[in-house]
């Protein structure tokens, strides 16, 4: 209602002008300048607008800094989609849920104070504009962490001869439990947020905690495994081909490149050689 309110007003006069007359002339007259509303609650509403209409762009930049990052790291297009994926599907839950809870008052009944919207009526809840922004970039980086620190051991895996099931079976067998503790950790401390008698950090500490709490229990535990499962084994990483160890490991006769990509350390000194079939190098 109080912004209805102020663009009403405002709009009422930007159409409007003072004027002034010269007694001295009669029907002479000149104007004098315009009207404008300014205050803090029209700081606030401009801000919150200027944000929003830029906030698109954000994260649109942001999703493909992290592609352009994972895609030179692990040099492969997949891993980077994937993570992409990931981190949109937690966003979007996370974020949903927080516009269930503190718009449309979901938990009101239960009477805890950080679920607590305002005394007003359903329709007139909202939430801190400051809150999605805030939290977008806090869970984006959580994210990203999580999802590499699993990564990288399920690609150290896959190097050394399994398939990307076993890969990332093993991979969570040895992480996850690091994966779940460090979670747990940062759901602690942003929980600590709920404990605020100041709404927007309420509203923020819940975000973080969802976030969280999904990444670490869902994203990594059971929608990585799943994707990896339904996609062949030789899309998982692609275009990254298999290095000379995987291929030694799998028992395949490994091919090297003329700059020597790919080949493990006692194989650079020499660009031909002869195979023998059982796993080791003649020549």
């Amino acid at each position: 209602v109080g912004q209805k309110w102020i663009a009403a007003v405002r709009d009422a006069m930007a159409a409007s002008e003072v004027w002034v007359s010269d007694p001295s002339f009669p029907g002479d007259t000149t104007v004098l300048g315009e009207m404008h509303l300014t205050g803090m609650a029209q700081e606030q509403m401009d801000g919150a607008a200027d944000t929003f209409a830029s906030l698109p762009r954000v994260i649109g930049a942001t999703l493909l800094i992290v592609m352009a990052v994972l895609g030179s790291a692990f040099r492969s297009a997949v891993v980077p989609l994937r993570a992409v994926l990931c981190l949109s599907w937690m966003l979007l839950v996370t974020f949903g849920l927080g516009v269930l809870v503190y718009q449309h008052g979901v938990l009101q009944s239960l009477g805890i104070r950080p679920f607590l919207t305002s005394p007003d009526p359903p329709a007139h809840h909202a939430m801190y504009w400051m809150t999605p922004c805030i939290a977008f970039s806090i869970l984006v980086g959580l994210g990203l962490d999580y999802d590499i620190f699993l990564m990288d051991s399920v690609m150290e895996h896959w190097q050394s001869g399994k398939d990307g099931k076993s890969a990332v079976v093993t991979s969570l067998d040895q992480a996850g439990t690091i994966i779940s503790a460090a979670g747990v950790i940062m759901f602690l401390a942003f929980g600590a947020l709920l404990a605020s008698t100041t709404p927007v950090l309420n509203q923020i500490g819940f975000m973080l905690c969802v976030g969280v709490l999904l990444d670490c229990f869902v994203t990594t535990k059971v929608t990585i495994p799943c994707l990896m499962a339904l996609v062949p084994d030789d899309a998982n990483f692609w275009p990254l081909k298999q290095s000379a160890t995987r291929e030694l490991a799998i028992g395949r006769e490994p091919s090297f490149g003329l700059e020597g990509i790919g080949q493990p350390p006692g194989f650079r000194r020499s660009l031909s050689w002869k195979w023998n079939g059982q796993g080791t190098p003649l020549g």
